[in-house]
């Protein structure tokens, strides 16, 4: 069993896509120019040279305060049905 720590950190500077269990374009979050940096952690089970499991978990919530996401005002909103648009056509 291995275990990391991490954090991710960057700056939203291009549209955030989220897909649901199907494939299906869910929500697009577009770049708000803001920094952000959350928390990860990882575990691993590994048998052999391989690795057999995964597991992770991420602070979204962190991340998506400090983006704006959340709460999103009315103008973010459009924003976000824009976006979603615009990554369907393609």
């Amino acid at each position: 069993m291995v275990a990391v720590n991490s954090t991710m950190s960057g700056r939203h500077v291009a549209p955030w896509a989220v897909y649901d269990d199907d494939g299906k374009l869910d929500s697009v979050f577009p770049p708000t120019g803001r920094t952000f940096s959350a928390t990860q952690s990882h575990w691993f089970r590994i048998s052999g040279s391989m690795i057999v499991e995964h597991w992770a978990n991420r602070d979204d919530l962190g991340m998506a305060r400090q983006l704006g996401w959340i709460p999103p005002t009315p103008a973010y909103l459009m924003r976000m049905a824009r976006a979603k648009r615009r990554l369907s056509r393609q």
